[in-house]
């Protein structure tokens, strides 16, 4: 009976993990020609023993690049994933140096995420607040 649950554990385990997407890559949303949002994110090494299952950068540019929001050297996105496609963490803003929660869904009909801010910092930012990102 032991083995027959230890066989059934290691199956739902993989099974659990399968269901988890990964979201490493580039991420885009663009309104008109005034302002875009794009993410890279990258999946972290387990062996690396970080706290957040992906990394990113970011870069927002606004009102016709007149307001930038960018951190593209150092690590601003730091998530956990939940499965279920969702994910959830901070970015920290580059024009306030404030940081957001947010959090990230996988969307199951394509190349596609929902990314929100679900709790704002201090200060101005110039990043979507609830928009859907295109996989490049």
């Amino acid at each position: 009976m032991k083995s027959y649950l230890s066989i059934l554990s290691y199956f739902f385990a993989i099974n659990q993990f399968a269901l988890c997407q990964d979201l490493s890559g580039t991420w885009r949303w663009a309104e008109e020609k005034d302002n875009l949002f794009e993410i890279f994110l990258e999946k972290t090494d387990p062996d690396q023993k970080l706290n957040y299952d992906f990394l990113g950068t970011h870069c927002g540019v606004y009102y016709n690049g007149e307001r930038i929001d960018c951190m593209l050297e150092d690590f601003s996105i730091f998530l956990d994933r939940h499965c279920q496609n969702i994910f959830s963490g901070k970015i920290t803003s580059a024009y306030s140096h404030s940081d957001f929660e947010i959090r990230l869904t996988y969307l199951v009909d394509g190349q596609k995420i929902l990314w929100e801010v679900t709790k704002k910092g201090d200060g101005q930012f110039y990043f979507p607040v609830k928009e859907v990102l295109k996989q490049n």
